[in-house]
């Protein structure tokens, strides 16, 4: 089943607080959720004792799902550091998990890759985004995270209006055999 409509479904996780006065968001982080369906994640983000969340999630056949305001911050970058120095990434970015088990061999559906591009567009079209970064890019220390293995930074090339496409690299994000 292919999911076109362009509109989340709401599925509210009270894991999020108020971001730092003053702050823009410009940075996109993208994961994997290692569970195998949206309602498991519906579930662990809905549940206050689990301390995460993201903004939000795609599931394999497209269907967005929306967890926490982008005005608010979401908890799923843990510790975290960009490669410009600026650590605490929750604060600047908005979270976006995509339904995958981030064993390096579950695949990205390309309804799933089509519905993260539109997602993205709006998202940039929204925020002075400058940065879409994997969550093992910004984990610190580096090596702490993996995800999303298997992703290719060629499915979202040319997503931001100040980037160069000679500049992104095609292919896994992640040297093969990792994940």
């Amino acid at each position: 089943m292919k999911y076109d409509d362009p509109l989340p479904t709401l599925y509210p996780s009270p894991n999020c607080d108020q971001r730092p006065d003053g702050i823009a968001i410009d940075t996109i982080v993208l994961h994997a959720t290692v569970l195998n369906t949206l309602e498991e994640v519906i579930e662990k983000f809905s549940d206050p004792h689990s301390r995460v969340s993201a903004h939000y999630t795609i599931d394999r056949d497209g269907m967005l799902a929306c967890h926490v305001p982008e005005r608010l911050r979401a908890w799923h970058a843990g510790q975290s550091k960009m490669k410009d120095g600026r650590e605490a990434v929750n604060d600047f970015s908005v979270g976006i998990e995509l339904v995958n088990l981030n064993d390096g061999e579950d695949p990205f559906p390309e309804a799933q890759i089509q519905a993260l591009r539109r997602l993205l567009t709006t998202i940039v079209a929204r925020h002075p985004i400058r940065h879409i970064v994997t969550h093992y890019e910004c984990a610190d220390p580096p090596g702490r995270k993996s995800d999303p293995a298997g992703f290719k930074k060629s499915w979202i090339e040319g997503m931001l209006a100040n980037e160069d496409p000679s500049s992104c690299p095609s292919g896994h994000l992640l040297p093969e055999g990792e994940g």
